[in-house]
Protein backbone atom coordinates (compact mmCIF):
# COMPACT_ATOMS: atom_id res chain seq x y z
CA UNK A 1 0.00 0.00 0.00
CA UNK A 2 2.61 2.22 0.69
CA UNK A 3 4.13 1.49 -2.49
CA UNK A 4 1.11 1.75 -4.38
CA UNK A 5 0.83 5.15 -2.48
CA UNK A 6 4.09 6.56 -3.39
CA UNK A 7 3.51 5.81 -7.00
CA UNK A 8 0.63 7.83 -6.92
CA UNK A 9 2.39 10.77 -5.21
CA UNK A 10 5.42 10.50 -7.79
CA UNK A 11 3.09 10.56 -10.39
CA UNK A 12 0.74 13.47 -9.29
CA UNK A 13 4.00 15.27 -8.20
CA UNK A 14 5.09 14.82 -12.04
CA UNK A 15 1.67 15.87 -13.35
CA UNK A 16 2.20 19.00 -11.22
CA UNK A 17 5.65 20.12 -12.72
CA UNK A 18 4.20 19.01 -16.46
CA UNK A 19 1.29 21.41 -16.59
CA UNK A 20 2.47 23.84 -14.14
CA UNK A 21 4.88 25.75 -17.16
CA UNK A 22 2.40 25.51 -19.62
CA UNK A 23 -0.24 27.53 -17.58
CA UNK A 24 2.43 29.92 -16.37
CA UNK A 25 3.33 30.22 -20.22
CA UNK A 26 -0.57 30.81 -21.18
CA UNK A 27 -0.93 33.31 -18.48
CA UNK A 28 1.87 35.36 -19.95
CA UNK A 29 0.76 35.71 -23.42
CA UNK A 30 -1.53 39.17 -23.54
CA UNK A 31 -5.15 38.80 -24.74
CA UNK A 32 -6.87 40.64 -27.20
CA UNK A 33 -7.32 41.53 -30.70
CA UNK A 34 -3.63 42.69 -31.09
CA UNK A 35 -2.16 39.89 -29.67
CA UNK A 36 -4.56 37.59 -31.40
CA UNK A 37 -2.88 39.32 -34.66
CA UNK A 38 0.27 39.28 -33.26
CA UNK A 39 0.25 35.48 -33.18
CA UNK A 40 -1.49 35.23 -37.04
CA UNK A 41 1.35 37.74 -38.35
CA UNK A 42 4.14 34.61 -36.51
CA UNK A 43 2.07 31.92 -37.41
CA UNK A 44 1.60 33.30 -41.49
CA UNK A 45 5.01 34.10 -41.29
CA UNK A 46 6.12 30.34 -40.47
CA UNK A 47 3.67 29.19 -43.01
CA UNK A 48 5.41 31.04 -45.63
CA UNK A 49 5.13 33.55 -48.45
CA UNK A 50 1.67 32.10 -49.49
CA UNK A 51 0.60 32.47 -46.20
CA UNK A 52 2.25 36.00 -45.11
CA UNK A 53 0.56 37.47 -48.78
CA UNK A 54 -2.68 36.23 -47.57
CA UNK A 55 -2.48 37.81 -43.89
CA UNK A 56 -1.41 41.21 -45.18
CA UNK A 57 -3.86 41.20 -48.30
CA UNK A 58 -6.98 41.19 -45.41
CA UNK A 59 -5.28 43.19 -42.79
CA UNK A 60 -7.24 46.65 -42.78
CA UNK A 61 -5.23 49.56 -43.98
CA UNK A 62 -5.83 53.15 -43.65
CA UNK A 63 -4.73 55.75 -45.88
CA UNK A 64 -3.32 56.21 -49.48
CA UNK A 65 -2.72 59.73 -49.19
CA UNK A 66 -0.86 61.50 -52.47
CA UNK A 67 -1.78 59.65 -54.82
CA UNK A 68 -1.70 60.91 -58.42
CA UNK A 69 -4.84 59.91 -60.12
CA UNK A 70 -4.11 59.05 -63.67
CA UNK A 71 -0.56 57.49 -62.00
CA UNK A 72 -2.58 54.71 -60.83
CA UNK A 73 -4.99 53.50 -63.56
CA UNK A 74 -3.50 50.15 -65.08
CA UNK A 75 -2.01 50.69 -68.80
CA UNK A 76 -4.48 48.59 -69.98
CA UNK A 77 -7.12 50.80 -69.20
CA UNK A 78 -5.61 53.81 -71.19
CA UNK A 79 -5.43 51.45 -74.12
CA UNK A 80 -9.26 50.58 -73.71
CA UNK A 81 -10.30 53.34 -74.03
CA UNK A 82 -8.17 55.13 -76.50
CA UNK A 83 -9.29 52.60 -79.08
CA UNK A 84 -13.06 53.06 -77.56
CA UNK A 85 -12.37 56.93 -78.40
CA UNK A 86 -10.87 56.00 -81.89
CA UNK A 87 -7.47 57.56 -80.81
CA UNK A 88 -4.49 56.84 -82.59
CA UNK A 89 -0.96 55.56 -81.26
CA UNK A 90 2.00 56.66 -82.31
CA UNK A 91 5.09 53.58 -82.30
CA UNK A 92 8.03 56.19 -82.41
CA UNK A 93 7.19 57.76 -79.04
CA UNK A 94 4.74 54.81 -77.68
CA UNK A 95 2.35 56.76 -76.85
CA UNK A 96 -1.26 58.08 -77.18
CA UNK A 97 -1.87 60.54 -79.69
CA UNK A 98 -4.31 63.69 -78.78
CA UNK A 99 -6.35 65.00 -81.57
CA UNK A 100 -9.44 67.26 -81.60
CA UNK A 101 -12.52 65.92 -83.85
CA UNK A 102 -15.77 66.75 -84.83
CA UNK A 103 -16.46 63.41 -85.69
CA UNK A 104 -15.41 60.59 -82.82
CA UNK A 105 -15.70 57.41 -84.61
CA UNK A 106 -13.53 59.02 -87.48
CA UNK A 107 -10.15 57.69 -87.25
CA UNK A 108 -7.62 59.75 -88.93
CA UNK A 109 -4.07 59.01 -88.43
CA UNK A 110 -1.36 60.62 -89.34
CA UNK A 111 2.12 59.47 -90.81
CA UNK A 112 3.94 56.96 -88.54
CA UNK A 113 0.68 56.54 -86.49
CA UNK A 114 -1.49 53.80 -85.98
CA UNK A 115 -5.68 53.09 -84.99
CA UNK A 116 -6.02 52.22 -81.24
CA UNK A 117 -8.10 49.58 -82.44
CA UNK A 118 -4.98 47.76 -84.09
CA UNK A 119 -2.70 47.48 -81.17
CA UNK A 120 -4.22 44.48 -79.65
CA UNK A 121 -3.39 42.71 -83.12
CA UNK A 122 0.61 43.77 -82.60
CA UNK A 123 1.68 42.01 -79.24
CA UNK A 124 4.69 43.30 -79.53
CA UNK A 125 3.76 47.15 -80.08
CA UNK A 126 0.79 46.47 -77.18
CA UNK A 127 3.89 44.99 -74.46
CA UNK A 128 6.13 47.90 -75.75
CA UNK A 129 3.03 50.07 -74.76
CA UNK A 130 2.36 48.80 -71.52
CA UNK A 131 6.07 49.34 -70.57
CA UNK A 132 5.82 52.53 -71.68
CA UNK A 133 3.00 53.58 -69.98
CA UNK A 134 3.70 51.76 -66.26
CA UNK A 135 6.84 50.49 -64.02
CA UNK A 136 6.25 47.07 -65.59
CA UNK A 137 9.69 45.43 -66.23
CA UNK A 138 10.78 48.48 -65.93
CA UNK A 139 14.96 48.48 -64.97
CA UNK A 140 17.02 51.40 -63.65
CA UNK A 141 19.70 52.06 -66.20
CA UNK A 142 21.95 55.05 -66.35
CA UNK A 143 20.78 57.84 -67.14
CA UNK A 144 16.77 57.21 -66.56
CA UNK A 145 15.48 56.74 -62.77
CA UNK A 146 12.69 55.12 -61.39
CA UNK A 147 11.30 58.90 -61.13
CA UNK A 148 11.96 59.89 -64.51
CA UNK A 149 10.96 57.03 -65.94
CA UNK A 150 7.47 57.21 -64.04
CA UNK A 151 6.67 61.06 -64.45
CA UNK A 152 7.51 60.19 -68.08
CA UNK A 153 4.42 58.19 -68.46
CA UNK A 154 1.61 60.82 -67.86
CA UNK A 155 2.64 62.44 -71.71
CA UNK A 156 2.13 58.63 -73.24
CA UNK A 157 -0.85 58.15 -71.78
CA UNK A 158 -2.36 62.04 -71.77
CA UNK A 159 -4.42 61.81 -74.41
CA UNK A 160 -7.14 59.56 -72.97
CA UNK A 161 -9.96 61.99 -72.40
CA UNK A 162 -11.06 62.85 -68.70
CA UNK A 163 -14.63 61.73 -69.47
CA UNK A 164 -12.75 58.56 -68.35
CA UNK A 165 -12.70 60.31 -65.24
CA UNK A 166 -15.51 57.70 -63.22
CA UNK A 167 -13.93 54.51 -64.37
CA UNK A 168 -10.87 55.89 -63.02
CA UNK A 169 -12.59 56.51 -59.87
CA UNK A 170 -14.07 53.12 -59.63
CA UNK A 171 -10.93 51.37 -60.50
CA UNK A 172 -8.40 52.97 -57.60
CA UNK A 173 -11.65 52.95 -55.11
CA UNK A 174 -12.23 48.97 -56.07
CA UNK A 175 -8.41 47.87 -56.18
CA UNK A 176 -8.68 50.05 -52.49
CA UNK A 177 -11.15 47.94 -51.42
CA UNK A 178 -9.47 44.69 -52.31
CA UNK A 179 -6.57 45.82 -50.29
CA UNK A 180 -8.87 46.40 -47.39
CA UNK A 181 -8.17 50.22 -47.44
CA UNK A 182 -10.62 52.85 -46.40
CA UNK A 183 -9.48 56.04 -47.45
CA UNK A 184 -8.03 57.49 -50.79
CA UNK A 185 -6.67 61.05 -51.37
CA UNK A 186 -6.29 61.57 -55.19
CA UNK A 187 -4.49 63.95 -56.37
CA UNK A 188 -6.10 66.22 -59.80
CA UNK A 189 -5.05 68.49 -62.12
CA UNK A 190 -7.97 70.52 -63.21
CA UNK A 191 -7.63 72.87 -66.54
CA UNK A 192 -5.84 75.93 -65.31
CA UNK A 193 -6.04 77.81 -68.55
CA UNK A 194 -8.43 80.15 -67.85
CA UNK A 195 -7.11 80.95 -64.75
CA UNK A 196 -3.42 81.57 -66.46
CA UNK A 197 -5.00 83.73 -68.66
CA UNK A 198 -6.79 85.66 -66.44
CA UNK A 199 -3.24 86.23 -64.40
CA UNK A 200 -1.45 86.83 -67.59
CA UNK A 201 -3.40 90.07 -67.95
CA UNK A 202 -3.73 91.44 -64.93
CA UNK A 203 0.03 90.55 -64.37
CA UNK A 204 1.50 89.58 -61.28
CA UNK A 205 0.97 91.69 -57.80
CA UNK A 206 3.54 91.10 -54.89
CA UNK A 207 0.74 91.80 -53.15
CA UNK A 208 -1.15 88.54 -52.87
CA UNK A 209 -4.57 89.63 -51.11
CA UNK A 210 -5.10 92.39 -53.74
CA UNK A 211 -3.63 90.00 -56.23
CA UNK A 212 -6.38 87.56 -55.37
CA UNK A 213 -9.31 90.27 -55.01
CA UNK A 214 -8.11 91.40 -58.08
CA UNK A 215 -8.23 87.86 -59.85
CA UNK A 216 -11.99 87.43 -58.45
CA UNK A 217 -13.03 90.82 -59.97
CA UNK A 218 -12.01 89.60 -63.41
CA UNK A 219 -14.00 86.60 -62.95
CA UNK A 220 -11.75 83.62 -61.64
CA UNK A 221 -14.94 82.09 -60.08
CA UNK A 222 -16.53 81.56 -63.22
CA UNK A 223 -13.99 79.20 -64.39
CA UNK A 224 -14.75 76.60 -61.26
CA UNK A 225 -18.29 75.64 -62.76
CA UNK A 226 -16.60 73.07 -65.51
CA UNK A 227 -14.61 71.88 -62.64
CA UNK A 228 -17.17 71.23 -59.97
CA UNK A 229 -19.07 69.82 -63.29
CA UNK A 230 -16.63 67.32 -64.41
CA UNK A 231 -15.88 65.84 -60.42
CA UNK A 232 -20.10 65.65 -60.34
CA UNK A 233 -20.17 63.77 -63.39
CA UNK A 234 -17.58 61.29 -62.30
CA UNK A 235 -18.47 60.58 -59.11
CA UNK A 236 -21.72 60.22 -60.15
CA UNK A 237 -20.66 57.38 -62.78
CA UNK A 238 -18.19 55.50 -60.24
CA UNK A 239 -21.21 55.35 -57.92
CA UNK A 240 -23.46 53.80 -60.77
CA UNK A 241 -20.50 51.03 -61.63
CA UNK A 242 -20.14 50.24 -58.21
CA UNK A 243 -23.89 50.31 -57.50
CA UNK A 244 -23.89 52.24 -54.05
CA UNK A 245 -27.25 53.27 -54.10
CA UNK A 246 -28.63 49.62 -54.96
CA UNK A 247 -29.32 47.15 -52.43
CA UNK A 248 -26.18 45.08 -53.06
CA UNK A 249 -23.28 47.97 -53.32
CA UNK A 250 -19.96 46.55 -54.56
CA UNK A 251 -17.02 46.91 -52.50
CA UNK A 252 -15.84 49.90 -53.51
CA UNK A 253 -18.86 52.00 -52.29
CA UNK A 254 -16.92 51.84 -48.56
CA UNK A 255 -14.18 53.71 -49.80
CA UNK A 256 -13.57 57.21 -49.16
CA UNK A 257 -12.31 59.71 -51.63
CA UNK A 258 -11.08 63.15 -51.74
CA UNK A 259 -9.08 65.48 -53.67
CA UNK A 260 -6.08 67.01 -53.63
CA UNK A 261 -5.83 70.29 -56.15
CA UNK A 262 -2.38 69.68 -57.72
CA UNK A 263 -0.28 72.76 -58.77
CA UNK A 264 2.29 72.91 -61.60
CA UNK A 265 5.01 74.60 -60.11
CA UNK A 266 7.41 75.17 -62.76
CA UNK A 267 5.80 78.24 -64.48
CA UNK A 268 5.24 81.82 -64.19
CA UNK A 269 4.73 83.18 -60.79
CA UNK A 270 1.61 84.32 -61.47
CA UNK A 271 0.02 80.93 -63.41
CA UNK A 272 1.65 79.09 -60.27
CA UNK A 273 -0.86 81.93 -57.65
CA UNK A 274 -3.65 81.49 -60.15
CA UNK A 275 -3.87 77.96 -59.81
CA UNK A 276 -3.39 77.75 -55.81
CA UNK A 277 -6.20 80.30 -55.79
CA UNK A 278 -8.54 78.08 -58.28
CA UNK A 279 -7.70 75.09 -55.83
CA UNK A 280 -8.93 77.71 -52.93
CA UNK A 281 -11.83 78.78 -54.38
CA UNK A 282 -12.82 75.44 -55.46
Amino acid sequence: MLRALHRSLCCAGMLLVAVLPVRAQRAAVPAGPSARASRAFAQAQSEGPLALRAFLVRMPKGADLHVHLSGAVYAETFLREAEEDGLCISPATLSVVRKEKTDPQAVACGAGEVPATSVHKDQQLYDRLIDSFSMRTFVPVTGESGHDHFFATFDRFGGVGKQHMGEWLDEVASRAAAQNEQYLELMDTPDYKPAAALAEKIGYEVDLPRYRQDMLTAGLRSGLTPIAKTLDRAEADRRAREHCDSAAPLAGCEVEVRYLVQVLRGISPETDFAQILRGFEL
